[in-house]
């Protein structure tokens, strides 16, 4: 049972995710995981570009030798390693992969202008499935991005074929041909390492989330607990705001398991469980301490407050039929952030708190 504190993850087979919060999670990550591929891609198709460039001396007819030095030498190098130098900077990602998506564009238009002062315009336009299958395999780009940068190439190298240069109509054919084919297999394999990786993602964050959560109750267990007490401390040190903190016992839950067994004993805990989380506010947390207690910590409360919802979940608990045990009762022990409490001591004084109430005769809430 995941967490139902947390954004559950779905394992449905579309690209994108139904719940937006998970999307946008999935987006970073997949924005993070990126950067190194695309400084390395970028660096080296910068470098395969002055490679072209020297090619190009040995080869090339000499009129075009200075059209192509400015798009080989000039426009294209720079600009790559410019996408690789800003993979470094975490505020400058967008621009980043505006560039990326933009730079096939540039390269393509580049070719084409080269391609139009030349009497055989087949012998360039090769180029142009290559930077189809860069787009979608190794740029970096996401699915969609790289989809809308390819089309704009493909309408593009389309309409300079069949308007602008010389093409007989069999090497038009045979050269739309490969341009299909190009885009088709890039996307396809594109929509499989998009496919791919959000699985990984998927199972990263299932795997995340049985680290922190109690496989019985499915409440976080004591890892969480101190990642988010932790985080409740700091911000109520920085902003001076309070949170409380409940530690509940289940009255006399060693009769359950003496008198009906274990496994009836774990069916009472789920469902104790699932009474504390539909009790919860939407910024409340729950955790399954240990054994037969609970730690609830309610966000952004005063005394009055804390000991009104602590009442709310002693009743709730009170006036539930447990299946097999019927009614049972808990005591709770309550207490609120104080300056320079500790993880450590926030926690004891709620267990004293629990200590007197279960002394008291238990089905009761004390504070300190």
């Amino acid at each position: 049972m995941f967490n139902e504190q947390e954004n559950s993850i779905p394992c449905h087979h579309n690209i994108d995710f139904d719940n937006k919060a998970i999307q946008q999670k999935f987006d970073l990550w997949m924005a993070s995981s990126k950067q190194l591929q695309i400084r390395a891609v970028s660096l080296l198709t910068g470098l395969l570009y002055i490679v072209a460039f020297i090619a190009d001396n040995l080869v090339a007819p000499k009129e075009l030798i200075p059209l192509m030095t400015v798009v080989h030498f000039y426009i294209m190098p720079p600009y790559l390693f410019l996408i690789s130098l800003l993979t470094f900077k975490k505020e400058f990602q967008k621009l980043n992969l505006i560039l990326l998506f933009l730079s096939p564009i540039v390269a393509t238009v580049g070719n084409l202008v080269i391609v139009s002062q030349i009497a055989d315009p087949s012998m360039r336009l090769t180029e142009i499935y290559l930077s189809l299958f860069w787009i979608f395999t190794v740029s970096g780009l996401r699915l969609k991005q790289a989809t809308f940068s390819a089309l704009i190439i493909f309408v593009m190298v389309f309409a300079m074929s069949y308007f602008y240069f010389p093409l007989s109509l069999e090497y038009f054919v045979m050269h739309c041909f490969w341009m299909i084919a190009a885009f088709s297999f890039g996307f396809l394999g594109a929509y499989l390492i998009e496919k791919s990786n959000r699985a990984v993602f998927v199972n990263q964050e299932k795997l995340k989330q049985l680290a922190v959560t109690d496989r019985l109750t499915g409440l976080y267990n004591r890892t969480k607990l101190d990642e988010v007490l932790q985080e409740e401390l700091n911000r109520s040190q920085r902003y001076s705001q309070q949170f409380g903190l409940v530690l509940m016992d289940f009255d006399y839950f060693k009769d359950i398991n003496d008198t009906y067994g274990h496994q009836v004993g774990d069916e009472a805990l789920i469902e104790i469980a699932k009474l504390i989380t539909g009790h919860l506010r939407s910024t409340d947390k729950a955790v399954r301490w240990g054994g037969e207690e609970f730690i609830v910590i309610y966000l952004d409360t005063d005394h009055e407050e804390v000991l009104k919802l602590a009442e709310e979940l002693r009743q709730k608990i009170e006036r539930h039929s447990f299946k097999t045990v019927g009614t049972r009762t808990a005591s709770l022990g309550v207490t609120l952030y104080q300056d320079s409490d500790t993880i450590n001591t926030i926690i004891q004084r709620a267990d004293k708190a629990l200590y007197i109430a279960k002394n008291a005769g238990r089905n009761r809430i004390e504070f300190l």
